[in-house]
């Protein structure tokens, strides 16, 4: 019996697998780990190499997930508490995991090379969390807002709920959105417009929402301000136990973690644009707005977060009912391969816009480019003054 056959007559066993997930959040303790066995401080790399290089080469390995494999037991209903909270759970090992490699890189005599390499692979582990505050944020209950808060604090990104949540889908494929790349653009510039824009959509969304509700945007109601202070909170109470050789290693995992995010939001929807309406107004998101890929390890450790076509057409559905979809645009590499892609934009291109351009049969008029951006977003700002 196969393991997809196994898994057809018993659904239920099919939840074991999402605990992989549980394992990803832990990769960058492989470099602590190998130091302690070995005593060679080169081993801190190991993870780097791990997530930069074996992980890529082990997705293309194993293919596709052609048969729904992560989706077998979407109608098992009474399975989605388990699902819920095993995402739940992985907040003790996201912090437990990130503490010991802030107090790993202070108290031990590292090289600089081995303090940055252990920085980078932490840096991964918060980017795991990241994605984990994304599941979860999207939940509407009081619970997973606040577990998404505090997954989203040692990036200091606690503004993604309100910006990705309000922001993101709403805007998602048109000009107006930060967060999805024009035509042509390298993903330093997307990263540069990007990063900042992020921020400054969320403080624009919850200030607006102060101002219909009556109170002060620097108010504790504000999830910014709320977000914000969690993170501050928590850097400075690790700064005053580890002492400032902490700090450049919180800079280097904040700055890997949301690079990481960037990054998947740059190729998941490159050069995707919605059609409009009659009236001028963009139609609803559609699959076929943003990049898909059925990458079995990708969407293994991230959610189904590569499931990315369904989860922009329908942001409310649970990462283990996310479904793919046919005729959709489809990423020519997992997200650990289009990860490295993108740092290499003139490659990036080569690969990426051939497959943009065949996907809306050549026609410009239904791709984001630069000089469409440009032109609506004067027109916003005229129309706002």
């Amino acid at each position: 019996m196969s393991v997809t056959s196994y898994f057809e007559k018993n659904p239920s066993a099919k939840r074991h697998i999402w605990l992989v997930s549980l394992t990803y959040p832990i990769v960058p303790l492989m470099g602590i780990g190998l130091i302690l066995l070995t005593g060679n401080v080169h081993f801190a790399w190991a993870p780097v190499v791990f997530i930069y290089v074996i992980m890529p080469i082990v997705e293309m390995i194993i293919g596709e997930d052609k048969n729904d494999f992560l989706g077998l037991a979407e109608e098992q209903a009474e399975l989605s508490t388990f699902y819920k909270f095993m995402v739940h759970s992985l907040l003790p090992v996201i912090y437990l995991t990130w503490i010991i490699g802030a107090w790993y890189v202070v108290t031990q005599p590292l090289p600089i090379s081995s303090y940055v390499a252990l920085a980078i692979a932490h840096g991964w582990g918060l980017a795991f969390a990241i994605n984990s505050g994304h599941e979860v944020g999207h939940k509407t209950d009081k619970i997973s807002k606040w577990i998404s808060l505090f997954m989203l604090a040692p990036s200091f990104y606690g503004h993604f709920r309100v910006e990705h949540n309000q922001g993101h889908h709403s805007d998602v494929a048109t000009p107006r959105d930060s967060a999805t790349a024009r035509f042509g653009e390298g993903y330093w510039a997307f990263m540069a417009r990007e990063y900042p824009g992020a921020w400054k959509r969320a403080w624009r969304l919850e200030s607006k929402r102060a101002s219909r509700r009556g109170y002060s945007r620097f108010s504790l109601k504000n999830e910014v301000v709320i977000a914000s202070l969690m993170a501050l909170v928590l850097w400075s109470a690790l700064v005053l136990w580890l002492g400032s050789a902490a700090l450049p290693y919180m800079l280097i995992t904040a700055f890997v973690s949301a690079s990481a995010l960037t990054s998947q939001n740059y190729y998941a929807h490159y050069g995707m644009l919605r059609e409009k309406r009659p009236d001028g107004k963009y139609l609803p998101c559609q699959p076929h707005h943003s990049w898909n890929s059925n990458m079995m390890v990708t969407n293994m450790i991230s959610y189904n977060l590569a499931r990315h076509s369904d989860h922009h057409a329908h942001p409310s559905r649970h990462y283990q009912h996310l479904r793919n979809f046919e005729k959709v645009p489809v990423l020519p590499l997992g997200y650990g391969g289009m990860t490295l892609l993108a740092y290499f934009p003139p490659l990036f291109r080569r690969v990426m816009d051939p497959i943009l351009l065949a996907h809306v049969g050549g026609d410009m008029r239904k791709v984001l480019t630069k000089d469409l951006a440009h032109t609506e977003g004067a027109s916003s700002s005229a129309s706002r003054t």
